[in-house]
């Protein structure tokens, strides 16, 4: 039943495509989104630039957009009641901007004139994606066929670093003439002193934290429980080891559909899903993570790193790491909790590795990301 429904679906946005493909090409900039952060960044510099083309969001429903409005912008949940606002506008916009995959764009009739340019969600991957996603191999054939269509319209793929760029080449077949070296937006906000340390104490005061340091603990999603968070750290272990120095707070995936069950303590502190990750990381002492692209960002802060990857053997089994996974993380590997605990209570820090670490991931990024965007964009506007 759900591959007739995704034929039927697909079936239509061909369909819309080819009907809105007739239509006139507009000077406009369409963003079709599931994440806010670089999406706020270039926004945030089209309007401090005075750049002002007609914009058009499309976004997740999921994501919370708050802080994203914009006088020249227009913005619209991308749900089913919204999709022929959304193929007549994708179809008929100069410069189109996404940060994911979306079936939607393989209906799109791309003319010479058009540009699909791919920001991403993340500067960095521990992960794999794309084709090199193990569990994308495992996929029929029309599938593959329709990813493959949707990563043949991205006419440039922005990256942060080489590394990154050359991920970007395996996971979407493309080849280098499609990258574009800007860096990321969303890590300007990390040159913003004066923005960090304001966060730091809003987030302090938000959370109760008096007098103590903060773990963070951010986990990447599970494919298999994405309706149903739940934690492998065990929590009552870490507050009688760490309570009386520490303070833990906990954020979930935005993917999750379901939050985490919140109770009072005294110890532990609870993150909205929806809360972005970057209010929080000023105020993070020691971030506990696994596979997510945290770390690309946590690294400009040069502060410990504890990897917890419980899963390890079974996510690289079904998902896919990135190569060399174990000699590229930054901070010590640990399976349980107990061993997460002694990389707390001991730790090893190694300062050059994180900042190696950093000035690998993040070569393009350097507080300037947003403008040369902002730039690209103009260009590609009036671009004839």
């Amino acid at each position: 039943m759900k591959k007739i429904a995704i034929k039927l679906y697909m079936m239509m946005i061909q369909i819309l495509g080819f009907v809105f493909g007739r239509f006139p090409v507009q000077q406009k900039v369409v963003m079709l989104i599931s994440f806010s952060e670089n999406p706020t960044a270039v926004l945030r510099e089209m309007d401090k630039l005075h750049f002002t083309p007609e914009t058009i969001v499309f976004y997740d429903p999921r994501m919370n957009v708050d802080g994203m409005s914009r006088n020249f912008m227009r913005s619209l949940p991308k749900t089913k009641a919204n999709l022929i606002r959304l193929m007549f506008h994708l179809s008929t916009a100069k410069v189109v901007v996404t940060d994911n995959y979306f079936a939607e764009l393989a209906g799109v009739k791309w003319r010479e004139n058009m540009t699909c340019v791919q920001i991403w969600h993340a500067n960095g991957a521990l992960k794999k994606f794309g084709w090199e996603d193990k569990a994308a191999q495992k996929r029929s054939e029309s599938d593959k066929k329709r990813f493959q269509a949707v990563y043949q319209t991205f006419s440039k793929v922005l990256v942060g670093s080489d590394e990154m760029g050359d991920i970007f080449k395996r996971s979407f077949l493309l080849d280098d003439a499609r990258l574009l070296k800007l860096g990321v937006p969303r890590t300007d906000y990390y040159f913003d002193e004066a923005t960090l340390a304001l966060n730091k104490q809003i987030g302090l005061e938000k959370y109760g934290i008096n007098g103590k340091k903060v773990l963070l603990y951010a986990p990447t999603f599970r494919d298999e429980a994405l309706s149903e968070t739940k934690l492998a750290l065990d929590i009552a272990a870490m507050k009688q080891a760490l309570g009386e120095e520490y303070k833990l707070l906990l954020k979930v995936h935005p993917s999750m559909v379901s939050d985490l069950e919140k109770t009072q303590d005294d110890f532990c502190v609870y993150a909205d899903k929806e809360t972005e990750i970057e209010a929080l990381l000023p105020m993070t002492d020691v971030l506990i993570t696994d596979y997510s692209s945290i770390p690309f960002e946590f690294s400009f802060f040069e502060k410990p790193m504890i990897f917890f990857a419980y899963d390890l053997e079974e996510y690289d089994g079904n998902r896919g790491l990135a190569d060399h996974y174990l000699e590229t993380i930054p901070g010590p590997l640990c399976k349980t909790t107990a061993e997460v605990i002694e990389a707390v209570q001991n730790p090893a820090v190694d300062l050059e590795q994180i900042r190696a670490f950093g000035a690998k991931w993040n070569k393009y990024s350097d507080g300037e990301s947003s403008k040369r965007f902002v730039d690209f964009l103009q260009v590609e506007l009036d671009r004839e």
